[in-house]
């Protein structure tokens, strides 16, 4: 019995730093990746399953202008599984991706010049891109949006409110400083939920309208631009959106680069390639 004493003391040794790693590792992993695992918010990462996309109108009314949506700008780690891969950019990788535009001849433009080219005509540059970020992780703050002012571009940020100032998201005061940069500030709903799914007309309206007003309150401009959570969209959705006051609307549906001024509450947009080489694919120098 005696004998065995030094192995049990052994096993349990190791087993008590094997947990305490553990905990460690835990500890700091990175928010996105937690939220990811625990709530499964991206599902625009491709699962695999045909899904049928909204009906889309033709139209004689359109402009070339595509529109890029990142997520995740932070350096890569260990942890990160498959579905932050998919839609993570290193600082570097997203650097080079902007300065590809630059040297390319795109011009970056805001959602309000799109708007204004279909309602009172206002003249596009040529190659206009339009640069958003989904859902407010603090990462793109202190990451991406250094980057965004070397080279002089203007983004949007489509946040959704409830975690606001918590671990991992932006706060009040970063998203004060993008809006005093330049930024755009748009809503996300207030707790990021499947729109499509939700059946009570009063916590819809609660998502799409009231998360606009809580920005509204604590940045004092107004917001007019809306994305839908996991790009998914349909009537009802859009039509409360119009209700609510927005000027415009962006789903994950990628239908090529062209909008029209009848789908200015379901834009088309493209989740941005994880690489430059995929990048300029996407968007060709010619």
């Amino acid at each position: 019995m005696f004998s065995r004493s030094p192995l049990v003391f052994t096993v349990l040794g190791l087993t008590i730093v094997s947990i305490i790693l553990l905990l460690i590792r835990d500890f700091q992993q990175p928010a996105e990746t937690a939220f990811l695992n625990s709530q499964a918010l991206y599902a625009e990462v491709s699962t695999g399953v045909n899904e049928a996309f909204p009906n889309i109108p033709p139209s004689t009314e359109k402009a070339g202008v595509p529109i890029v949506v990142y997520h995740i700008v932070r350096p890569s780690y260990p942890s990160d599984d498959r579905q932050v891969k998919a839609l993570a950019q290193t600082p570097e990788v997203f650097d080079a991706q902007m300065k590809y535009l630059a040297d390319a001849g795109y011009n970056v433009i805001s959602f309000q010049a799109l708007e204004n080219y279909f309602k009172i005509g206002t003249p596009l540059p040529t190659k206009p891109i339009i640069i958003s970020f989904d859902d407010g992780w603090g990462d793109q703050f202190e990451y991406a949006f250094p980057i965004l002012k070397k080279y002089h571009y203007a983004a949007i940020f489509f946040v959704f409110t409830n975690p606001i100032g918590t671990h991992g998201f932006l706060t009040w005061d970063n998203l004060r400083t993008l809006r005093d940069a330049g930024m755009t500030i748009g809503s996300h709903t207030r707790s990021h939920p499947y729109l499509t799914k939700i059946v009570n007309p009063t916590t819809l309206w609660n998502e799409i309208y009231e998360s606009k007003k809580v920005l509204e309150k604590n940045l004092g401009v107004t917001i007019d631009e809306f994305a839908y959570p996991f790009g998914k969209y349909n009537a009802t959705t859009t039509a409360m959106v119009k209700k609510a006051g927005y000027t415009s609307a962006r789903g994950d549906y990628y239908y090529g680069t062209d909008q029209s001024k009848n789908r200015l509450y379901e834009l088309s947009a493209l989740n941005a390639p994880t690489t430059l080489a995929e990048f300029t694919q996407k968007f060709p120098a010619n």
